[in-house]
């Protein structure tokens, strides 16, 4: 038997020891982040393929049977598609937040709309106003759009949310 060190609040295991003692030296009393798990480790695995089971309490390698070489190509399968994941939600976010202040900066426009139009007797300037504001929302959706397709860290560095409102 092994015993894995475990950080539950990054939820991966940062190392195997021999024995209980050399695990607990390794981990302050007081961190309860931190647990020790008893493990049967085996040749085949990768500390990083570690990861605690729903119970809460037991940890299990999430790649069995396969070699440290595929393990480690596996995580680094995983790890660009939460790379990619969180930056296509950062890069939403940065489309949500410069559409909704776009459509902020036009909130002058709406009184001069409907001043021009009571003295013209028709809608015209406020049509004009809700016309490009509703581009504004357009542009942001078709934004959305082009960045769901974007399937790769490359493709999604290039990514310029500014020249999507243009």
């Amino acid at each position: 038997m092994s015993f894995i060190v475990y950080n539950l609040t990054d939820d991966h295991a940062i190392g195997v020891y021999d024995t209980e003692k050399q695990a607990l030296d390794n981990v302050n009393s007081g961190d309860s982040m931190l647990s020790v798990i008893e493990y049967e480790w085996k040749e085949t695995d990768y500390l990083v393929s570690i990861k605690l089971n729903a119970d809460g309490v037991t940890v299990s390698n999430k790649f069995p049977g396969k070699t440290i070489e595929e393990q480690k190509d596996l995580i680094e399968i995983e790890d660009a598609e939460t790379r990619i994941a969180n930056r296509k939600k950062s890069l939403k976010d940065t489309i949500k937040q410069d559409a909704k202040d776009l459509i902020r900066e036009l909130d002058w426009k709406k009184t001069k709309a409907r001043d021009a139009d009571f003295a013209n007797g028709n809608s015209d300037a406020v049509t004009a106003w809700l016309n490009e504001r509703n581009s504004i929302r357009i542009k942001s959706n078709e934004a959305e759009v082009v960045l769901d397709a974007l399937t790769t860290e490359a493709a999604l560095q290039e990514f310029n949310v500014k020249e999507q409102f243009n």
